[in-house]
């Protein structure tokens, strides 16, 4: 009981519904159509009266007869085959962790129960965080249209960015254009956490290495600077071709669309990668971020010196509000302002913006090859 009260206490502040000890209440109340929280007026107002006025006549009903009643009104929780195959095809793991509940409770009880579910649950929820993998992505241009009987209709023309791998399910006949000369696009799907910070940058930084050549054929003045796990040669000036036609590392653009939250240890992880790629290319590598739609990421990201370059602003998002102030006589004025802050050259609206800002910093050289290959 003073579990229950102190949670009613505190869980609205919280947004939490009330509490109650009693399932079978509640199954009474929905089967009776009860609608607004009066009803926990008059239930209150019974539950007094009983206590009070009719302690005397509990005696004469017996446990069978209650027993009757709870199975009744908690009858219809016990789920069906439609549900049970529903929660098979939304998730396997999830099906037998409710199971693991059902036969703890059966054969055991209710706590032991709660504590199995309980547990299971949150250890899946940790493996989930802890193993979230990033995609590399690359441009795919489509075209929208709208079909008809016999016809169709082209409406738009634009890009999309889809896994190079087509681990979303997307059709793998259609091949995205990687971005190439050293220009990357990673997606994160899950909050860059200290669980998964690790397991983010190790894919990210083999992928780099494995596609980009150093900027100098031994970023490390000996071999006594060389990390013991760095996972290329530990003689790279010995083993590197000099026919390598590897890009160099130029840029990298990071989706964050899917992240909502950062906390220090993830961002740490970032600093520290931008500091060993800008060795390992032998300059200042430009990281590029788009979808951050929580203003605490661009703070976090601010703080460590994220979002901001050298070279200005070179391509940002601008939306025209004339339609929604009053432009007195001239009518036809074109009022344009920033999507974003122009003060963060780096945080973009989205990939699009992200990636021709990351190819316009290219040497010329790179950016005319670039425009030549895709009008061929």
């Amino acid at each position: 009981m003073i579990a229950i009260g102190v949670t009613n206490i505190f869980g609205p502040f919280f947004g939490a519904y009330p509490t109650t000890g009693s399932f079978s209440r509640t199954a009474i109340k929905s089967k009776a159509g009860v609608r607004t929280p009066l009803a926990d007026v008059v239930s209150g107002s019974v539950i007094i009266l009983g206590i009070y006025a009719l302690t005397e006549l509990f005696y004469w009903i017996s446990q069978a007869s209650l027993a009757a009643v709870i199975i009744h009104a908690v009858g219809d929780l016990i789920v069906g085959p439609t549900t049970l195959k529903s929660f098979w095809q939304v998730n396997p793991i999830e099906f037998f962790i409710f199971w693991a509940g059902v036969l703890v409770t059966i054969f055991s009880n209710i706590e032991y129960g709660i504590y199995v579910t309980i547990i299971s649950s949150g250890a899946l929820l940790l493996f989930r965080i802890a193993k979230a993998r990033g995609q590399f992505v690359g441009r795919v241009i489509i075209q929208q249209v709208k079909l008809f009987a016999d016809d169709y209709e082209h409406l738009t023309t634009r890009n999309i960015y889809v896994p190079l791998d087509h681990s979303d399910g997307s059709n793998p006949t259609i091949i995205p254009i990687s971005p190439g000369n050293g220009i990357f696009i990673y997606r994160l799907n899950e909050s860059f956490l200290y669980p998964n910070a690790n397991h983010y940058i190790e894919l990210l930084v083999e992928q780099i290495f494995r596609e980009t050549k150093p900027g100098k054929r031994n970023p490390y003045g000996s071999l006594g600077e060389q990390p013991w796990n760095l996972k290329t040669s530990r003689h790279p000036e010995r083993n590197q071709q000099k026919d390598d036609s590897r890009p160099c590392l130029h840029a990298l653009i990071l989706d964050f669309t899917g992240v909502a939250h950062l906390d220090i240890t993830g961002l740490q992880n970032l600093v520290d990668v931008r500091r060993q790629l800008d060795r390992y290319a032998n300059k200042k590598v430009n990281w590029h971020f788009a979808g951050l739609s929580n203003p605490w990421l661009k703070r976090a990201l601010v703080s460590v010196g994220f979002g901001s370059s050298e070279e200005g602003h070179t391509v940002f998002s601008v939306a025209n509000i004339h339609d929604h102030i009053d432009c007195g006589e001239n009518d036809n004025a074109v009022v344009l302002v920033p999507i974003l802050d122009i003060n963060r050259p780096l945080f973009h609206a989205d990939l699009d913006e992200a990636y021709e800002a990351a190819i316009t910093s290219l040497p010329a050289k790179e950016t005319a090859a670039i425009f030549n290959n895709s009008n061929a």
